[in-house]
């Protein structure tokens, strides 16, 4: 009798109790610390500060407020991740939770994508993916005023019009692979993203102003930053995107994150059609330190350590030049996932037809 071979199951993240509650418990105990005792720690940063320096230097009004800032953003940061976690640590609110997104999320029998292969390859776009990002961040930030790189018809300005239009074509594509899959929620999700994405690119070059030369209507000269014929940069719509791009790029990592655990343990073919890969982690961290905004701008310590060796953001086009990326991958990605199921829908239809032809050959025969 043949041995039974079955392969070992990751860790479940989503099922570790005991995590989760220490997760909650600590999260709450360091939030309730730093709220309770903001002072004493304000008063200790500053004892620590003072003995790292020589002479009398004294900490800045400006610098004093902004490290109290964060101390007190830290602590409701800890509450924040307390209310989050601990009710995971429970097993009727886990259990609710997967009978919730189970019917939607969990592998189904008739699921026919492979599962995510974490490998040499994965390793290494991910570190190819953070080679883009620091050279991105230095050279965007470093040669701020050449025209020729980022001006509003420079390197990076083009490359965000040119990311934009192959991640349309790439989901329209991906849309028409998918036709007669059966996936009808994934094809419609996959057109609005290339609709959306064919309007940025748009949008990315004054819908065709700058190439033509016409002139801003009256209207949108007069709120319009830049004074041209776009949306992005009216200022309410700008402040939009900026949390748009942080809370996108947040929402981005816990998606890529939920699919590199749930991998092995069986994702449906929708789900795994819609997240994206964690391989796109640099590139939305970076994001996030760029546009986390000024509710955490003084708990934003990545860029305290930025600011410090001066190498802090400068202009706007770095998260715009990683979003080009993190759009080419996500969109490729998925037409290959689709163009993969929609090639086996194809084999299958194949493979029916001459044996229902014979059916119906046998079926006159008989009559």
């Amino acid at each position: 009798m043949a041995a039974n071979h079955t392969h070992p199951q990751p860790p479940s993240i989503f099922g570790a109790s005991a995590m989760w509650t220490v997760i909650g418990s600590f999260s709450l105990f360091v939030g309730l610390l730093l709220l309770a005792f903001d002072g004493t720690i304000f008063a200790a940063v500053e004892w620590l500060m003072g003995i790292s320096r020589s002479g009398s230097d004294t900490l800045s009004p400006k610098t004093a407020a902004a490290i109290e800032d964060g101390i007190n953003t830290w602590g409701w940061a800890g509450i924040v991740v307390a209310a989050i976690t601990l009710p995971l640590g429970n097993e009727t609110v886990r259990s609710r939770f997967t009978r919730l997104i189970g019917p939607i999320a969990a592998g189904r029998e008739h699921d026919r994508l492979p599962p995510d292969r974490y490998g040499p390859s994965f390793f290494m776009a991910l570190f190819l993916v953070l080679v883009f990002a620091v050279v991105v961040h230095w050279s965007l930030r470093t040669y701020i005023e050449v025209a020729w790189l980022e001006s509003e018809d420079g390197l990076s300005e083009w490359w965000s019009v040119a990311t934009y239009l192959a991640g349309a074509l790439a989901a329209g594509a991906a849309a028409w692979s998918l036709r007669s899959t059966g996936y009808s929620a994934v094809k419609y999700f996959y057109l609005v993203l290339a609709v959306g994405l064919l309007l940025g690119g748009m949008e990315e070059i004054s819908w065709g102003q700058r190439l033509v030369g016409w002139g801003t209507p009256a209207a949108l000269d007069q709120i319009n930053f830049q004074g041209e014929t776009t949306l992005h940069n009216v200022n309410f719509a700008n402040n939009v995107i900026f949390e748009v791009l942080f809370w996108g790029s947040a929402l981005g990592l816990i998606a890529g994150l939920w699919r590199f655990t749930a991998n092995l343990r069986g994702l449906s073919d929708p789900v795994r059609m819609v997240l994206p890969s964690l391989v796109l982690a640099p590139a939305l961290l970076l994001i996030m330190v760029w546009r986390t905004g000024d509710l955490w701008q003084t708990a934003n310590i990545p860029r305290l350590f930025m600011d410090h060796f001066n190498s802090g953001p400068r202009g706007s086009e770095v998260p715009e030049a990683l979003l080009g990326l993190c759009i080419v991958i996500y969109t490729f990605s998925n037409l290959r996932q689709a163009r993969y199921l929609g090639r086996l829908n194809r084999s299958a239809a194949t493979v029916s037809a001459p044996a229902n032809q014979d059916v119906d050959e046998e079926g006159v025969g008989r009559s």
